[in-house]
């Protein structure tokens, strides 16, 4: 009787576990977009290092950009004029932001990655980085490293 009162507690908890691992991108526009680990997994992917030299690390993971057009953002060479004055806040589940420009996040404007890891290159990510971790190649210091990415949001700069 136990068992099955464990079971049906963790099946009605399950949607909960789910949502909690999707991710809210709120576009310039206010409109927010819900993508599922799914959705991102099919997105275009890269791998960025945090860290310099022998102490970095190696994250792989959707690209920035490309969570970003699922919002409805322009890349590449549409990536011009007023929306240059455009920034992004990654916010994680603990409160810290970190803030990148749309051209600090598109690979026609920098060299190296921008990505949200799901996971390490040795691995899976841990606990208290997950479920997904913002990573900015090739920054050397992972202030902007933001863990436990729940929201992205595009604001136009005034």
């Amino acid at each position: 009787m136990i068992k099955g009162a464990l079971i049906a507690a963790a099946l009605c908890l399950a949607p909960v576990a789910a949502l909690a691992q999707s991710l809210s991108v709120i576009g310039v526009d206010g409109k927010e977009t819900r993508l599922s680990p799914t959705a991102l997994q099919a997105l275009s992917r890269a791998e960025a290092k945090l860290g310099a030299g022998d102490r970095s690390v190696a994250y792989l993971g959707p690209t920035l950009t490309a969570v970003l057009r699922e919002a409805g953002l322009p890349a590449g060479a549409r990536l011009h004029g007023k929306i240059l004055a455009t920034y992004v806040v990654v916010t994680g589940s603990d409160g810290y932001r970190a803030v990148l420009s749309l051209a600090e996040i598109d690979a026609s404007f920098r060299d190296g990655a921008v990505i949200l890891a799901d996971r390490r290159a040795s691995g899976a990510l841990a606990e208290n980085e997950g479920p997904y971790r913002l990573v900015v190649g090739p920054d050397k210091r992972p202030e902007r490293a933001v863990r436990m990415v729940v929201k992205i949001e595009v604001v136009a700069a005034p």
